[in-house]
């Protein structure tokens, strides 16, 4: 069995389940890379030299599939909450 097998089944589940877009299951995946162990170099290599700039430029679409208008919008409503919880930043 391959590896990468119950990975696959996985998203392809959440995907019927929840009814996630093809851009949602990368961003989903995006967000899997950044937020596991994995080492610098590996979270690079699969997501870009700068992917820890916030928004856009922390996106590489030729990588991750995800459009940077939808990068622009998590980060913005990151701000806007950040906004809500702590006044100016």
């Amino acid at each position: 069995m391959n590896v990468q097998e119950p990975l696959m089944e996985e998203y392809s589940i959440a995907t019927q389940a929840w009814k996630l877009s093809s851009c949602d299951m990368c961003e989903l995946a995006r967000n899997s890379v950044l937020m596991s162990g994995f080492p610098h170099e590996m979270k690079r290599h699969w997501l870009g030299a700068h992917y820890t700039r916030p928004g856009p430029p922390g996106n590489d679409i030729t990588r991750t599939n995800m459009p940077d208008v939808r990068a622009s919008y998590r980060h913005e409503t990151l701000l806007d909450e950040l906004r809500n919880l702590f006044g100016e930043i």
